[in-house]
């Protein structure tokens, strides 16, 4: 970018969207503001409203320009997985006689998902409603107004079954209104995800945050800062949904991921014990003694030493290093050596290794897989996708395990379930452990891994 450029009216402007709504514009899509620029400064001219956006009177033209910026595509009950999860397991195990559920919908747009989570809730019948308390905040205030109006086109509701329509919605000639019952239950807010409001994030305010496809929208430092907020706005064990594309790797750890059939989403971690901390004991050193110094443990540089060699494909200069190796005898060792017996092709031996290496908990994940690729190899594919599922189980970050588990679904039909399994890995790969990619990357580097998950989502008839 020339120094000109960084100094135009529209990158200044640009800036100040970021700035305040969170919104990333890369420079290839600047022209398409460039229009609303010049529109909304057309009365004061190009200074005169930029420097009105700095300003403590810029309050009605920021919420002008959420109304025509903000993207706001919704409908209602859409994900469905994911709300199967909150409504069978996550909401029951948040129920305690007489004490309110608070769901916060952050980013809900015109209000299907907070309304879907009270229509399901009323449903299902799994949690009593009068506990339920949710709440949908938006930044946008045209969306928080129809929200509150809850008059919907046929188009919000055409995952909505007919019988659910008949019992929740009025038909008139302006839309479909929903029933006053299910419209009272939800409140609506206009509020800024990016604005300080310490009462409003005060600690264990919520129990389950919905934020589905918002976080796409904003740079990465601005999604780590509003999900710091979020973690310490939910109590503790409380739950996080993104959207299926949306990931927390590199953004937070303070959140571990989980799985239930085809929906991830996230459990905050517990606070961990304090620390007890003991007073130092002296412990006096015979001056003829020096005090041992510990060296770290040599066998992991060791066993590292061969990833270059599989790297290289020179397979059989990794194997006779591995044998002289102390560590060959170790999970990981046992591991390598599987891997080997893979990449030449002895199956058998893979497999038998693979057995062994299940019951081994820092291996489990990685044995998965491998016998999904013996599996395959073997032209057993619905074996092959048992495996790969098991690896996601137990280690539902473990990327080419999605990506191998949508790759066959797509092949035996499951369009729904590859769509899930293929976003996942696409939202993993770039965090992917480099000792996978060289164990079970198949000679593909994380780029090619990326484009191979992205034709397999072409081939479902859908790109993220």
């Amino acid at each position: 970018m020339t120094e000109a450029l960084s100094r135009s009216p529209l990158a200044r402007f640009i800036a100040l969207v970021e700035q305040r709504l969170g919104l990333h514009y890369e420079p290839e899509q600047w022209g398409e503001l460039a229009p609303l620029l010049f529109e909304r400064s057309a009365s004061r001219g190009m200074e005169g409203y930029l420097s009105l956006l700095n300003s403590t009177a810029s309050e009605a033209e920021w919420r002008a320009l959420a109304e025509r910026l903000t993207v706001g595509e919704t409908y209602f009950l859409r994900h469905p997985a994911q709300l199967e999860v909150l409504m069978s397991k996550v909401l029951p195990s948040l129920a305690q006689p007489g004490a309110p559920i608070r769901v916060l919908c952050a980013g809900c747009s015109t209000g299907e998902e907070p309304y879907s989570i009270a229509l399901l809730c009323r449903e299902q019948g799994k949690v009593d409603p009068s506990q339920l308390r949710v709440l949908g905040i938006d930044v946008n205030p045209r969306a928080i107004a129809h929200a509150r109006n809850a008059r919907y086109s046929p188009w919000s509701l055409r995952s909505v079954p007919q019988a659910l329509r008949e019992r929740w919605f009025q038909r008139s000639s302006e839309g479909f209104f929903l029933r006053p019952a299910l419209r009272d239950q939800v409140l609506f807010e206009e509020r800024n995800l990016l604005e300080d409001a310490p009462a409003f994030w005060a600690p264990a305010s919520f129990h389950v945050i919905l934020c589905r496809n918002v976080m796409l929208y904003f740079p990465a430092e601005v999604t780590r800062k509003i999900i710091a907020r979020m973690s310490q706005a939910l109590v503790p064990g409380g739950y996080l949904f993104l959207g299926p594309s949306e990931t927390l790797r590199g953004i937070s750890e303070d959140f571990e991921l989980l799985r239930s059939a085809d929906a991830f989403y996230y459990r905050r971690k517990a606070p961990a014990p304090a620390a007890t901390v003991a007073e130092p004991v002296s412990t006096p050193v015979p001056a003829t003694v020096k005090a041992p110094v510990r060296q770290p443990p040599p066998m992991q540089e060791g066993l590292d030493a061969l990833l270059p060699l599989l790297d290289a494909e020179r397979y059989a200069e990794a194997w006779a290093r591995l044998d002289a190796l102390p560590q060959a005898a170790l999970p990981q060792g046992q591991l390598l050596r599987a891997v080997l017996h893979l990449n030449a092709g002895r199956f058998a031996e893979a497999e038998h290794a693979g057995q062994q290496l299940l019951s081994m908990r820092d291996t489990e994940a990685s044995a998965h897989f491998l016998l999904g690729v013996c599996l395959e190899h073997s032209g057993d594919e619905a074996g092959a996708r048992n495996r790969y599922a098991a690896a996601a189980r137990a280690d539902p970050t473990f990327a080419l395990s999605h990506l191998r588990a949508g790759t066959l679904a797509r092949r035996a039909g499951n369009v729904a379930e590859a769509r899930v399994a293929l976003r996942m890995a696409l939202s993993l790969l770039p965090q992917e452990k480099p000792l996978r990619l060289t164990l079970f990357g198949g000679g593909f580097g994380r780029h090619g891994l990326m484009q191979v998950g992205l034709r397999e989502l072409q081939a479902c008839t859908e790109v993220p």
